[in-house]
This record gives C-alpha cells, sequence and structure tokens, in this order.
C-alpha cells in the first residue's frame, strides 16, 4: 500500500517535470501522417473500431497504425483484440511494465492521438513516454504533452473526427 502510493506519487511528479522524451521528438514535427499511435482510455470509450476508420480517413495504412487502450479493470488482457496495460503496471520512476506498451514505445511516429479526458496518471505517463513528432490530446488534465488540443468530450467521436480532420488539414498534416 504505501509502495503503490510513493509509485503514484513519483509518476505525478514527472508528469508535472515532464521528461527529456518530449524534447527529442520523433521526427521534425513538420512531415504529413504516415504513421499514427492511439492511447485510448477503454473506461470513457469503447467504441474502437472507429479508429480504424480514422487511420484510413489520415490516409494511415493499417501497417503503420498502433493502438493501445487503458483500464482499471484487473482482468483485461486484451479488449477486443487491442492490447491494454493496467493501473497495476505503474512500476517505479514512472515506468510502465507493459510489453505491449513498451513495443509501441520503442518505435516513433508521426502522430499520437490521446484519446483520453481523465487524469489517470498512467495515461499521461503513456503519452509522454511514446515518440511522436505530432501528438494531439482532450482539454484536460495532461495538455503540456500535446500540440494540438480539441476541447470536447470524447463520447463525441463524429464532431472529434471532423475538426481533427478540418485542423490537420490547416496544418498541412494530411
Amino acid at each position: 500500500m504505501f509502495f503503490d502510493k510513493y509509485k503514484e506519487k513519483s509518476a505525478h511528479k514527472i508528469l508535472r517535470k515532464g521528461s527529456p522524451a518530449v524534447m527529442s521528438r520523433a521526427g521534425n514535427g513538420n512531415s504529413k501522417v504516415s504513421s499514427l499511435a492511439c492511447v485510448v482510455n477503454l473506461d470513457e470509450f469503447e467504441d474502437v473500431e472507429v479508429f480504424n476508420a480514422l487511420a484510413g480517413d489520415l490516409g494511415v495504412k493499417q501497417e503503420h497504425f498502433t493502438m493501445i487502450g487503458y483500464t482499471t479493470r484487473r482482468d483485461a488482457d486484451a479488449f477486443r483484440g487491442i492490447p491494454v496495460f493496467t493501473t497495476e503496471e505503474l512500476g517505479w520512476k514512472g515506468e510502465i511494465r507493459n510489453d505491449h506498451y513498451r513495443q509501441v514505445s520503442e518505435r516513433p511516429y508521426d502522430m499520437l492521438l490521446s484519446y483520453y479526458s481523465t487524469s489517470a496518471v498512467l495515461l499521461g505517463l503513456a503519452t509522454l513516454g511514446i515518440r511522436a513528432g505530432f501528438k494531439v490530446g482532450f482539454a484536460g488534465m495532461y495538455e503540456r504533452e500535446n500540440d494540438l488540443i480539441i476541447n470536447m468530450s470524447p463520447e463525441r467521436f463524429p464532431e472529434f473526427r471532423e475538426e481533427l480532420i478540418k485542423y490537420l488539414t490547416i496544418l498541412n498534416k494530411i
């Protein structure tokens, strides 16, 4: 119990301070989106099939699209074919001890979509740890890690999709 609180406090400190991973983003951030990673809070939004369609709308091929989910459920190994990480996988110094997350975080992406609005510390650490040239997320607790912040709730996916495509077109990302 004490160690869990200590690990969580350490993770919050890392999020407040930032990380060198934020400074060393993948690519220059000026390129078109050809690879995409999504971090999704599955407790907040369960319809994961829409992200495959979104990747297609952005012109990202399926082999360059990766998704990982977060859930507070203890029995979750995979959710509709998506690898997940849970609260129990928080390690020392803000490390996420999950093989699926490690695979996602090892390769660079052109864009990271952080699809959550809750303030779970593991979601913030996941966004911080994945190297991407351009990061998109919702207004909320961990805005500092994102380059584009969209102010709406995750339940409104059709509106989010339209706004995202509009802004990425303006920024010449697609």
